[in-house]
């Protein structure tokens, strides 16, 4: 299983895209058939992470692109 915290929510369509990518992915390392991988995606809000004592929501942090 593979299972992806997320401090940041994300689109129906972009959680499909990571979804089937890193099935791909693991499936091709660990020569795996795909059908058996899970992916599990927790999206947290950000005021419910904390790094080095501050939330997110709180340091100013952003991991968008944009």
């Amino acid at each position: 299983m593979i299972h992806v915290m997320n401090a940041t929510s994300s689109t129906t369509a972009r959680k499909r895209e990571l979804i089937a990518e890193l099935t791909a992915t693991y499936a091709r390392v660990m020569q795996m058939r795909p059908d058996t991988i899970r992916v599990v995606i927790d999206e947290l809000p950000r005021e419910n992470w904390g790094v080095g004592g501050v939330t997110l929501a709180d340091s100013g942090q952003d991991e968008s692109l944009a």
